[in-house]
């Protein structure tokens, strides 16, 4: 959405709105919106650095530094990608190093994928430093109550994000289970009974 384009979105949106909010208001969209395209590029950097691409890097990095051991089932599900790709996923990363298939230590039937502490999970770890540090470091500027208030409103607009992935999600498969919910096509009637053989000709009086 280009500039212009914003600002005709934000004036029919909120209305009696002075100059100096909307303008501040487009900065929040405008600079959210590169932020999530420079992470994505970042992501993939990350990727590219580890030999992996940028689905399996996401969900290495989920394993490694956000869920901890996870079933397969569940990594489905935080990522929205099909049972059938996290086996491929996951085949990939326990190959390379990142993860291992362990039984569960609730459950010795089960199995979750947790991060080898001395593979590669280390490494994945170690690229996110760098970023860490220059977080950190930005913060320092801000006082606390700053702080809190951006937390919050990164907190919100994660919340939003959230939503606005299951909406589409469901927009996705809702045709599918249409479709699956449709009435089957009428089987074509039977072709009409053959007409009865003709009856046998009279037997001719001697």
């Amino acid at each position: 959405m280009s500039r212009t384009d914003l600002k005709e979105f934000l004036a029919r949106r909120m209305k009696h709105i002075t100059p100096e909010r909307e303008a501040l208001i487009g900065a929040v969209l405008h600079e959210g919106r590169r932020s999530a395209t420079r992470t994505v590029v970042f992501h993939t950097a990350i990727a590219d650095r580890l030999g992996l691409n940028p689905s399996d890097h996401k969900c290495a990095d989920l394993i490694c530094n956000e869920t901890g051991p996870i079933t397969a089932g569940h990594l489905a599900e935080i990522t929205g990608l099909s049972t059938g790709a996290i086996t491929g996923v996951v085949d990939r990363l326990e190959k390379a190093g990142f993860v291992a298939r362990v039984p569960d230590a609730s459950d010795r039937r089960r199995v979750v994928i947790r991060g080898v502490e001395h593979g590669k999970a280390p490494d994945l770890r170690h690229l996110f430093v760098p970023m860490m540090e220059g977080m950190a470091m930005i913060c320092e500027s801000y006082t606390d109550e700053q702080l809190a208030l951006i937390v919050g409103f990164m907190q919100r607009t994660g919340a939003l994000t959230e939503a606005q992935i299951a909406n589409m999600r469901q927009a996705i498969e809702l045709p599918t289970q249409v479709q699956s919910k449709a009435p089957e096509t009428p089987a074509k009637p039977a072709p009409a009974a053959a007409k009865a053989a003709p009856a046998k000709a009279a037997v001719r009086k001697r």
